[in-house]
């Protein structure tokens, strides 16, 4: 075993550090791996060429953010997934679905010492393989545009709720409560004393529909307006017991959600939508697939994937991608 161990000085736990974290974690490693900071997307680019041809695991010091451009950029590096090191998410981001899903428990110095006790034993930690998705489209300027994920909110709810969740600075359960609260608040106060409503508030912004063409599985929507389009590779929690994408739970099921629903029938289902994952209407389809199309009408989409905001796409495709391998912290040193 060999690590890697992938820092940005820029993230806002980082900053907000005392003291020289990457020297704390180069102390961690010790001489079973090597910890760079990458404050840039060249800079990272530039670390995963380097790294890869002598690393058996690379460690994401982020949430899951960081590690869906750590992902990206070995995948534009080594291109065959066979070749690819094992990946470790270390719950250090705003958001750690992908840590939760693959049983990846305790802080990051904590998973470290984990990793580097395997490597001094040469125990090699079990692994999990995590689904992904493949996005293929274009920019309104033309470009290609891809990028291998876990989930996508390219618009409706799951992409607005984002906006409002990362207003706050703790991202936990408390701030999904926060913005379903404030929500509903605002949502009545527009039907009940209009003349009191802020505009745009919560609810005006949250339910606003994303206007788009969309195919699944050769089969177009009937509706070009949609307040749900999503789709995930995995089932994920956020916040705790708020779940998305259950119809992913099982490995190659990939989980399409788009449509219309009245901001009534959201508002009704969101508490049990939440923690269930599941949501119904009868303009909505809420299925398995093995392909999404979607082409942006009115204006450009700006698609959340894996909690990064990405502006200008014009057209999205989602089919299954490589599945990714995901090592675990030994139980035995999880905290």
């Amino acid at each position: 075993m060999y690590l890697g161990v992938i820092v940005n000085p820029q993230a806002r736990k980082n900053l907000a550090a005392r003291g020289d974290r990457s020297a704390e974690l180069r102390r961690i490693v010790g001489r079973w791996g090597e910890v760079h900071e990458t404050a840039s997307v060249e800079e990272l680019r530039n670390t995963v060429e380097q790294l890869c041809p002598r690393v058996t695991h690379l460690v994401s010091d982020g949430g899951d953010g960081a590690l869906h451009w750590l992902i990206n950029e070995v995948q534009h590096c080594v291109g065959d997934p066979q070749r690819w090191p094992a990946f470790v998410p270390s719950n250090g981001g705003s958001v750690n679905a992908v840590a939760r899903k693959a049983h990846v428990r305790g802080r990051p110095e904590v998973i470290l010492r984990a990793l580097t006790a395997a490597a001094e034993t040469d125990q090699a930690p079990p692994e999990v393989h995590l689904d992904t998705l493949t996005l293929d489209g274009e920019t309104s300027d033309g470009a290609k545009f891809h990028r291998l994920c876990f989930g996508l909110a390219a618009g409706g709810v799951g992409n607005r709720f984002y906006d409002k969740y990362y207003e706050n600075h703790t991202h936990g359960r408390a701030d999904v409560v926060k913005v379903i609260a404030r929500s509903f608040a605002d949502y009545v106060t527009n039907k009940v004393v209009p003349s009191h409503a802020k505009t745009p508030n919560y609810a005006t912004r949250l339910f606003a529909p994303t206007r788009a063409r969309v195919v699944i599985d050769g089969e177009e929507l009937p509706t070009r307006t949609h307040r749900l389009l999503h789709a995930g590779a995995i089932d994920l929690r956020i916040g705790g017991p708020f779940r998305l994408f259950p119809k992913a739970s099982e490995p190659g099921a990939l989980h399409f959600q788009a449509g219309e629903l009245r901001p009534s029938l959201i508002v009704a289902q969101l508490p049990v939508a939440l923690t269930s994952g599941a949501i119904r209407g009868r303009r909505l389809c809420d299925v398995n697939g093995h392909e999404m199309i979607i082409e942006a009408e009115d204006e450009p989409l700006s698609p959340i994937i894996d909690g990064e905001r990405f502006v200008g796409i014009v057209n999205l495709t989602a089919r299954p991608g490589p599945r990714i391998r995901i090592a675990q912290v030994p139980s035995s040193t999880r905290s």
